[in-house]
């Protein structure tokens, strides 16, 4: 038969000694990086002067080359400066997929509202 005691008041338990500290999920993580760098990309457009008035029929191309470098860094800072991968994002690929659509959304909006207020 054991004896089980209570602890006693101002003694340290194993639950005291582990940090609370909130941590931000893997998936958040991407989504925010995502949005921020897409919010980049949209100001890139504008101050490249990427338009139909200076690039003519490449504009479209040309800003969507750069929305793509810009999506490729964010891979980049994904995998390499977070160190997220396919087990902390809980699938195969998502590390390229998630917030994908966050990204082309508001790349698109920021594009669009800084091309009508600076528009050249």
């Amino acid at each position: 038969m054991a004896i089980v005691s209570a602890p006693q008041p101002g003694s340290v338990t194993p639950q005291a000694l582990t940090p609370t500290t909130s941590r931000i999920k893997p998936s958040s993580l991407v989504y925010w990086t995502r949005f921020l760098l897409a919010i980049v990309a949209g100001f890139a457009n504008t101050f490249l002067h990427i338009g139909q008035t200076t690039l003519g029929d490449l504009a479209l191309i040309a800003g969507i080359a750069v929305a793509l470098g810009f999506y490729a860094i964010s891979i980049l800072i994904v995998r390499h400066v977070f160190h997220l991968g396919e087990i902390e994002l809980k699938g195969k690929r998502r590390d390229i997929t998630l917030g994908g659509g966050t990204f082309i959304v508001v790349w698109v909006m920021v594009s669009v509202v800084l091309n009508t207020l600076w528009g050249h």
